[in-house]
């Protein structure tokens, strides 16, 4: 096991004009998160929607651009942040306290991942694609090619036309191009202990009487994170926006149908470049799902 460095974080400035600090190699997915998150608002679709006041949890914030996205267009949020990794954690408190909008929200950061027990776990960091990082790392690396193949030329052109067009000489073959890219990316990879909370222990200490948004993107984890919402707990969310990693697509009907049986009747599947989605193929997807009522 490594020891993570906590202060090595750039700048850098993204198209709307913000600032942000990640870690030095991270440039390339700091702008995608931008895209992604700013402009497609990849976690406010399919009826899942924030307003002034809501109660947020942010769990597998990252460097906190979900987060910065809502204190920006919203007033008097009260948001719970979830980071483990130590530098990622860094970059999350100085991003979050150096915005604008920091004095007109609640907004409390916990250097802990969520999961299903409060326990000692690793994470693998990756320096040069800090989002990426994961408890399951073994697992990321299996699926990454069957991901490749079954990416769709649709799904690069309706995530972004301009990338699509440039990539797309090169498109047959993305299997050996990205797979290359993803390998050096994860071969930087440090292996760093990170303390589990569960998501009701953490509501009961800090005394959370509802949550409008539970957002959820772990890399892989995401299923652990529900095993630690209480049967009681439930009562208190209203929406869920939550990234299913490949290999826990096929749990996504039973899942479905438990989150109908919770009272969330309005419940999307998308595949992460925004397109429709089945349990069936390999492509990690967004699961919104919404109380009505």
């Amino acid at each position: 096991m490594q020891r993570d460095n906590a202060e090595e974080m750039k700048l850098f400035r993204l198209p709307n004009g913000i600032r942000v600090w990640n870690t030095p190699q991270s440039g390339g997915e700091t702008h995608f998160l931008h895209r992604e998150i700013f402009v497609r608002r990849c976690y406010e679709r399919n009826g899942v929607t924030v307003k002034d006041g809501d109660v947020v949890f942010d769990v597998g914030a990252n460097i906190g651009m979900f987060s910065l996205s809502l204190m920006e267009r919203f007033q008097g949020l009260r948001i719970y942040c979830w980071e483990p990794v130590p530098r990622t954690y860094s970059c999350l408190v100085r991003n979050l306290d150096d915005s604008p909008s920091r004095a007109k929200h609640q907004v409390v950061t916990f250097n802990l991942g969520a999961g299903k027990a409060d326990e000692q776990t690793t994470i693998e960091f990756y320096p040069a694609v800090p989002g990426n990082s994961s408890i399951y790392a073994t697992q990321k690396r299996r699926d990454f090619v069957s991901l490749l193949h079954d990416v769709r030329w649709r799904d690069f052109w309706r995530s972004n036309k301009l990338r699509a067009l440039i990539l797309a000489p090169v498109f047959p073959f993305r299997k050996k191009l990205l797979g290359s890219v993803f390998e050096r990316a994860v071969s930087q990879g440090l292996s760093i202990a990170c303390d589990i909370r569960t998501l009701s222990g953490m509501i009961r200490e800090y005394r959370v009487e509802r949550i409008d948004l539970l957002k959820i993107d772990v890399e892989g984890a995401e299923i652990d994170v529900l095993t630690g919402i209480e049967d009681s707990d439930w009562a208190l969310i209203r929406q869920i926006s939550m990234e299913v990693d490949s290999s826990n697509k096929h749990q996504l009907p039973d899942l479905i149908s438990r989150l109908r049986g919770l009272g969330f009747d309005h419940t999307t599947i998308e595949n992460i470049f925004g397109g429709p989605s089945s349990p069936d193929d390999r492509l990690p997807c967004t699961l919104f799902a919404v109380r009505s009522r």
